[in-house]
C-alpha cells in the first residue's frame, strides 16, 4: 500500500520540504529537470529510462518499454548523451509558474545534450521567481523562445508537428479554473500536433485533485511526475490524459512525504500488483474446510439464477471453506446443477426473524441483493436478514437489488428537503457499522439522490459525502473504483474495459463476501476490488475486451490465484 497526494498535500510537501530539511526550492527544481530530460531523452529512443524513476506499474498503463523505442546506451555515463539526440526538435512550452521553471530546464538540458530545442512561453505575464531565473540561465545558454500568441501575430508561427516531442509545462498541480481563451488555444494546437507530449507532475488542464479536465487538457503520451502519484492522475478522465506514467524521484524525503500525507484530513492509497499476494488469506497444511470460513448469501430470485451462481462461485474461489446460498426453489435448483460445491437453503416467501437468525449464526458473513428483485417478500426479507445480522455483528456486504431496496425505502424515510446528506446520515443509522455498499453510479445516484453526471464528474467529493462523520464501507463501481471509509480513499487501478459487462458486480461482491469470511472486512473491500481487477485482466488477455462474459472473470480469477 502507498499513499496518494491530492494537489494541497502535494504543496504542503513542497513547502516542509524547503523549510523543515532546508533543501533549496532550486534545488529541487534542478533535479526535477534532470528527470524529465531523461525521461524526454527515452520517449525519442536517446538512452535508457534514468535513475530514480520507476514506470507506474499499474496494469492499465502498460510499461513504456512496450510501446516506447528504447536504446539500451549510454554515452559519457549519461542516459540519452549528445549524439544520440542530435537533430532531435524538442519544444518546451512553459508557464509563469514552478512547472514552467521545471520545462525550462529541462529544454536546458536536452539542449546540452545536442537536441535543437525551443521555448514557448504560454503568455506574456510576469514569471514566479524560480521560472524567471530559469529563464534568465537559459537565455545565457543560448535558446531561443517565443511568446504565444504574440509569435503568431508577428508572423513565426510556430509549426507543432515539425518537433519530436513537446513538454508541456503550461499548468501545474494548482490549477482549478476552467481552462479558457489564448490557453484554450494552445493546448489545441499541441494536441492536433499529433507529436508525442510528456507532461510535467500533471497534463495542463487536469485538475490533479479529482481527474476532471477543466474545459480542456493536454492529451499526454507519457506524464512524468515527482514525490508521489496525484489523485488526479489515477481517476478518469485525468488517467486517460496522463498516459504512462513515470514517478521520479526529485529530491524530496519519503519520510516527510509519508508523515505530510497521514495528517491530511483524507489518506488517499493505492496497491501495489505485488501485494494482492499478502492481502489473501493464508493456507495451512494442518486445516479443513471449517478453517477457511463461512459465506452466507441471501441471492436470485425466481426468474434470476445467474447472480446468484456468479457470486457464489466467486466467492468460493476466494478459498472460502463453505458458501451456503440462500434463494427461492427455482433459482436452487438451477444454482445446484451448475455449483455442487454449494449448500443451499430454499426461501418461501417472506420468512420469519427466527429463520434468518438460524441462518446467519451459521455464517461469518453475510452477502445479499444480487438478482433478489424488489418485490415485497424480498424487501421483508432483506429488513431481517440485516436485523439478524447486526443483532449477532457479523460482517454485511449489500449490493444490486438490496440497494435498491434501500433506495425506495429511503425515499418514504427521508424527508426531500434533507436532500443528499439527509439520506446518507438515514443509511449510517439504518445499517450495522462496517456494513460494505457497492453501488455503481446509478445505483449510487438512486441510493443517495444525486444524479449520475453529478456522481461520475465528481467521483472522490461523492465518495467524502458518503462517508462523512460514519462507519459504512462504501465501494464506488467504475472504471476506477473507490473503497470508501473513515477517513481512508482506496482508488483501485486494477481493471479493464471488458469488464463493463452484466453480472461483474455479482463476482465482486462474492470475492469481497468471500475475503471477508477470513480478513477484516475494510481489508477485504480493497483486496477484493483489487483482485476483481486483476481477474478481469487475466480474462481480457485470454478472450478480448470485446467477447469477454462475467463468468470469464472467474477464470481470470483461477489464473491469478494459480500457486498463490
Amino acid at each position: 500500500m502507498r499513499y496518494v497526494a491530492d494537489a494541497g498535500q502535494m504543496k504542503e510537501i513542497d513547502k516542509r520540504t524547503s523549510q523543515e530539511l532546508g533543501i533549496p526550492p532550486l534545488v529541487l527544481m534542478e533535479k526535477a529537470a534532470e528527470r524529465i530530460a531523461g525521461c524526454a531523452a527515452f520517449m525519442l529512443g536517446g538512452g535508457r529510462m534514468p535513475d530514480g524513476v520507476e514506470i507506474y506499474g499499474n496494469p492499465v498503463i502498460e510499461t513504456a518499454k512496450d510501446t516506447l523505442s528504447v536504446h539500451e546506451c549510454m554515452v559519457n555515463g549519461v542516459p540519452g548523451g549528445n549524439n544520440l539526440l542530435a537533430g532531435k526538435r524538442v519544444l518546451a512550452v512553459y508557464g509563469a509558474g514552478g512547472n514552467g521553471g521545471d520545462a525550462i530546464a529541462a529544454a536546458r538540458l536536452l539542449k546540452l545534450r545536442g537536441a535543437l530545442v525551443h521555448l514557448l512561453a504560454a503568455d506574456k505575464g510576469q514569471a514566479a521567481s524560480l521560472t524567471a531565473q530559469e529563464l534568465l540561465i537559459a537565455g545565457q545558454c543560448g535558446l531561443e523562445g517565443y511568446i504565444f500568441p504574440e509569435s503568431e501575430k508577428t508572423g513565426n508561427t510556430l509549426d507543432f508537428s515539425a518537433y519530436d516531442i513537446i513538454l508541456d509545462g503550461i499548468f501545474g498541480i494548482g490549477l482549478s479554473r476552467e481552462v479558457a481563451g489564448e490557453y484554450r488555444i494552445l493546448i489545441e494546437r499541441i494536441n492536433a500536433s499529433g507529436v508525442p507530449v510528456l507532461s510535467i507532475d500533471i497534463p495542463s488542464g487536469i485538475d490533479a485533485g479529482s481527474g476532471e479536465c477543466l474545459g480542456v487538457a493536454v492529451a499526454a503520451t507519457c506524464t512524468v511526475t515527482f514525490g508521489e502519484y496525484k489523485v488526479g492522475q489515477l481517476l478518469y478522465p485525468g488517467a486517460a490524459y496522463c498516459g504512462k506514467i513515470f514517478l521520479a524521484d526529485a529530491g524530496f524525503v519519503p519520510e516527510l512525504n509519508r508523515r505530510v500525507l497521514a495528517e491530511g484530513k483524507y489518506r488517499y492509497l493505492i496497491y501495489e500488483p505485488w501485494e494482492i499476494l499478502r492481502l489473501l488469506p493464508k493456507r495451512v497444511p494442518h486445516s479443513n474446510k471449517g478453517s477457511y470460513g463461512k459465506v452466507l448469501i441471501y441471492a436470485g430470485s425466481a426468474n434470476v439464477s445467474g447472480a446468484a451462481y456468479l457470486a457464489a462461485r466467486a466467492a468460493y474461489q476466494c478459498g472460502v471453506g463453505l458458501v451456503k446460498l440462500l434463494s427461492p426453489q427455482e433459482c436452487v435448483d438451477v444454482v445446484r446443477r451448475m455449483l455442487p460445491e454449494a449448500l443451499y437453503g430454499v426461501v418461501s416467501g417472506s420468512e420469519d426473524y427466527e429463520f434468518f437468525l438460524r441462518e446467519v449464526s451459521w455464517a461469518d458473513i453475510v452477502l445479499a441483493g444480487p438478482g433478489i428483485g424488489t418485490g415485497f417478500d424480498a424487501s421483508k426479507n432483506l429488513e431481517k436478514l440485516i436485523s439478524a445480522a447486526g443483532e449477532q455483528k457479523k460482517p454485511l456486504v449489500l449490493d444490486a437489488d438490496a440497494l435498491n431496496l434501500l433506495s425506495a425505502e429511503a425515499d418514504t424515510a427521508c424527508d426531500a428537503d434533507e436532500g443528499m446528506h439527509g439520506r446518507i446520515v438515514w443509511l449510517a443509522n439504518k445499517l450495522p457499522e462496517y456494513t460494505v455498499l457497492t453501488p455503481h453510479p446509478k445505483e449510487l445516484s438512486r441510493l443517495i439522490g444525486l444524479s449520475v453526471g453529478n456522481i461520475t464528474q465528481h467521483f472522490i467529493d461523492t465518495a467524502k459525502q458518503c462517508i462523512y462523520n460514519n462507519k459504512l464501507i462504501y465501494v464506488l463501481k467504475d472504471a476506477r473504483t473507490i473503497v470508501a471509509c473513515g477517513n481512508e480513499i482506496y482508488i483501485n487501478c486494477s481493471g479493464c474495459d471488458g469488464m463493463a459487462t452484466g453480472g461483474s458486480g455479482d463476482v465482486l461482491a462474492g470475492i469481497i463476501a468471500g475475503l471477508g469470511a477470513g480478513e477484516e472486512i475494510l481489508l477485504a473491500s480493497r483486496a477484493g476490488v483489487f483482485l476483481h481487477g486483476l481477474s478481469g485482466e487475466r480474462a481480457q488477455a485470454r478472450y478480448g475486451e470485446r467477447s469477454m462474459l462475467a463468468g470469464d472473470l472467474l477464470e481470470g480469477m483461477r489464473d491469478c490465484l494459480t500457486g498463490i
